[in-house]
């Protein structure tokens, strides 16, 4: 019997160390995208417009554990500022937030409301949109601008970036879950959330 037991517990342990080794991967990955797209996005000049870092960030809202999510939503861009020295400084902590509130945002709808992927993911750009408009105020008069100007500014320059979004990153999300890998772990990742 304690034979049985402890062998359970060991099945139990690695269950665990595979998923959790799972979502470091896929963290990883995610945080890999979201370097990689503002680079190639800034060099034809439609960074700033097409938002790239937001992109696979809000894919992994879908595939992440939130703890993994929230990492990535503020480690991608400190990752793209210690190597490329973008964004700046004070954008630096805007995006911080704003991308953390947006996949935080996607996973627990995803998790918590049986909404579809294109409400789950306008509504998580919404909220961050409103972290963005509450940070671009705090931001605005270190770099000696109004706040209220700069706030419409940011949130007019990012319309196309959304627009996009809203068609892409869906088809991204239903495209991935329908690859086995991924498919199979959704169950596991909603047990774990």
């Amino acid at each position: 019997m304690d034979i049985l037991c402890r062998e359970e517990r060991f099945m139990e342990c690695s269950v665990m160390i595979s998923s959790r080794t799972k979502q470091m991967i896929y963290s990883a990955l995610f945080m890999a995208l979201g370097f990689l797209f503002p680079v190639i996005f800034h060099m034809v000049g439609m960074g700033k417009v097409f938002l790239p870092m937001f992109w696979p960030l809000a894919v992994s809202g879908f595939f992440l554990t939130w703890p993994f999510a929230v990492a990535v939503g503020i480690l991608t861009p400190v990752i793209s500022f210690l190597l490329t020295g973008m964004p700046p400084v004070p954008i630096l902590q805007l995006m911080m937030i704003e991308l953390s509130v947006m996949v935080l945002t996607i996973r627990l709808l995803f998790v918590k409301t049986s909404l579809g992927v294109l409400w789950i993911v306008a509504l998580g750009i919404l909220i961050s949109r409103i972290f963005t408009w509450i940070g671009a105020g705090w931001i605005a008069p270190l770099l000696g601008l109004p706040p209220n100007v700069y706030a419409i500014k940011k949130m007019i320059e990012g319309i196309p970036g959304i627009t996009a979004m809203l068609i892409v990153v869906p088809l991204l999300v239903n495209r991935i879950q329908s690859i086995p890998i991924f498919h199979s772990r959704k169950s596991c990742v909603e047990s774990a959330s």
